[in-house]
């Protein structure tokens, strides 16, 4: 791969990266795009809504908008992998529901699987080398091609998800903890308690906290808090007032959702309302240091 072949534009993000440094914690955050992730070698952990992956070479992890994930690298061995982030709009319409039908929504409980490994078989590192290659044109050639690149990466990965029947490789996250992350994207309006999670899920609020920063790296609030706050980035996107963004996303008080988004984000939530998705505006350009450490 060629370190040289990056792309950053309003709607998609993509590069190569290699890295021997070490990190201690998983940095775990959600947002509103798509990525794709194509593991060429190294030693890494992969948290992603309380499910533990530990990615192969030649392996592929797929992450759809608002899921809580992050990456570990554990150093020992050159981190080697290739992304790609994208807002959906990139999509012609008449194709975009199906090939997002690659991504798998986690509040559905979708069988499909986000984690493939061998995808050399299925020709994948082909599709990756189209990317790499339609990042070295000019740039009005790049422009043209790099939406027909990526449906077709798409196109290939919702075809090697109907070739592959078997369940996914997962380790970590109990199935307790499955079911309360469940819960809570279902319940995300909702008021939620550590008194009414313990007693829905049977489990003492301290064996709760205890088993659900395991297994996720956080805790049940930090979760929410920030899962509330990509809601209400959207909502705000698609034009709904600060006030009925906090209060449709589950903020009560809506002082205490501004602190939070400005925290988050880095900006007020003012600033996101109406505007069109883009990866070079607000807390999403704040994450491509992010995506160059992932």
């Amino acid at each position: 791969m060629n370190p040289a072949a990056f792309i950053h534009t309003d709607k998609v993000s993509l590069g190569y990266r290699e890295s021997d440094e070490a990190t201690e914690d998983y940095f775990l955050h959600c947002h509103n795009f798509y990525e794709v992730y194509f593991f060429l070698d190294g030693d890494v952990d992969y948290l992603v809504e309380g499910r533990q992956y530990k990615p192969t070479p030649n392996s592929l992890l797929l992450l759809s908008p608002h899921e809580f994930h992050g990456v570990k690298i554990n150093g020992g061995k050159t981190y080697k992998r290739f992304s790609i982030h994208f807002h959906p709009d990139i999509l012609s319409l008449e194709r975009r529901s199906f090939l997002l039908s690659a991504f798998p929504a986690f509040e559905k409980q979708s069988s499909r699987r986000i984690y493939y490994e061998q995808v050399d078989r299925y020709r994948i590192p082909c599709y990756f080398e189209a990317l790499e290659d339609c990042a070295l044109k000019n740039e009005a050639l790049r422009d043209a091609l790099l939406p027909v690149c990526v449906e077709a990466l798409l196109a290939q990965i919702v075809s090697m998800g109907d070739a592959c029947e078997s369940a996914p490789s997962l380790t970590g996250a109990p199935d307790t903890v499955t079911r309360i992350i469940w819960y809570l994207n279902q319940h995300l309006k909702e008021n939620i308690t550590l008194d009414q999670l313990s007693e829905r899920f049977f489990i003492s609020k301290h064996h709760l906290n205890k088993v659900f920063r395991k297994a996720t790296g956080t805790t049940v609030f930090d979760y929410l808090l920030h899962k509330r706050i990509t809601a209400a980035q959207q909502l705000l996107i698609t034009g709904y007032s600060a006030q009925e963004a906090a209060s449709q996303a589950g903020f009560g008080d809506y002082s205490s959702f501004y602190r939070a988004y400005t925290r988050i984000n880095g900006h007020s939530p003012l600033r996101d309302r109406g505007v069109l998705p883009s990866l070079d505006t607000g807390r999403d350009a704040g994450l491509m240091d992010v995506w160059l450490k992932e």
